[in-house]
């Protein structure tokens, strides 16, 4: 009777914990509530409309919803600190941009509050490669002739340290041109949109700044390795004699905050890998103008490594 008591006991207190507890709690699902995409740009744009792709995918293979949320400002720093910043929990993701940090880093007078290694890198989706544009009326028909002008080359850009302003920075480093800047552009669509004015004599973009003026600006180089499956005809920068700066492109990379658990960063890297690796993603995305990639983070700080060293040059 003793053991059948104690037996009872036994039971119902096992019973009572598991109520107590919930059920699932110590293993609870993961994800069970929305996850939340952070863009460190601003809504309407090639970067925000390449992350809805995504987003509205990878709610289909996680289960939850995806959240599309811009913190635009400061040429990508102000949203990318706030990823940073926020709690670790695999409920937030986003891209960051990791040109301009890596800029503030080895060139900028003020650093970052932040040290970017420290992001959870998850997956690498596009590879962003840029354009050097000129009007069709230009004179300019190669990146040679800027060296030829005798004058510095107007370039336009959205601000110093960001991509417009550094790649063609870069470019004159190698080249051995002279450029001048006209910073405070809105976007890289509005230094296109000078360029076919005739404002400014160049500028830098991607097929998506410039797929709507091609009637009015001229492609003369892709800042690649590989020629763009948009313009097949536009030469690679490393195909004109200068491979050292086919590494310039701004690497869009999905990140968590630092400190996200490693079993909640694999479930949401293996979800993103069925998006960016399905035949109908790349299609889509390439059709778009994208670049679509997939790599996990050895190959990202790989990479990014390979950019520092090429800001690190520029000094």
């Amino acid at each position: 009777m003793k053991k059948l008591t104690l037996y009872v006991s036994a039971i119902l207190l096992i019973t009572t914990f598991c109520f107590v507890s919930g059920p699932g709690e110590a293993v609870a699902a993961y994800p069970d509530k929305a996850i939340t995409f952070m863009v460190p740009l601003g809504a309407g744009g090639g970067t925000d409309g390449l992350v809805r792709a995504i987003a509205a995918r990878l709610e289909k293979v996680i289960g939850v919803p995806v959240a599309v949320k811009n913190e635009r400002g400061a040429g990508g720093r102000k949203g990318s600190i706030k990823l940073y910043k926020t709690k670790p929990d695999g409920y937030t993701i986003g891209l960051v941009h990791f040109a301009t940090l890596i800029y503030d880093e080895t060139l900028g007078k003020k650093k970052n509050p932040i040290d970017y290694r420290k992001f959870e890198a998850i997956l690498k989706v596009d590879q962003a490669s840029f354009f050097i544009n000129v009007s069709k009326k230009s004179p300019f028909k190669t990146i040679e002739d800027f060296e030829k002008a005798g004058r510095p080359i107007k370039f336009g850009a959205t601000g110093v340290g960001s991509p417009s302003y550094l790649f063609p920075k870069a470019t004159q480093n190698v080249v051995g041109f002279q450029a001048s800047f006209v910073t405070g552009q809105k976007n890289l669509v509005a230094t296109s949109l000078a360029v076919a004015r005739g404002d400014i004599d160049a500028s830098v973009g991607t097929y998506t700044h410039i797929r709507g003026l091609l009637e009015d600006i001229r492609p003369i180089v892709y800042i690649s390795a590989k020629r763009s499956h948009k313009l097949p005809d536009v030469p690679t920068i490393k195909e004109i004699g200068y491979p050292e700066l086919a590494v310039l492109a701004v690497p869009w990379v999905i990140v968590a905050p630092p400190g996200t658990p490693k079993d909640r960063l694999e479930t949401i890297r293996a979800a993103l890998r069925k998006v960016v690796e399905s035949k109908e993603w790349i299609d889509w995305a390439k059709d778009s103008g994208y670049t679509p990639v997939s790599e996990g983070p050895e190959e990202i700080w790989k990479s990014l490594d390979d950019f520092r060293a090429l800001y690190e040059g520029l000094k």
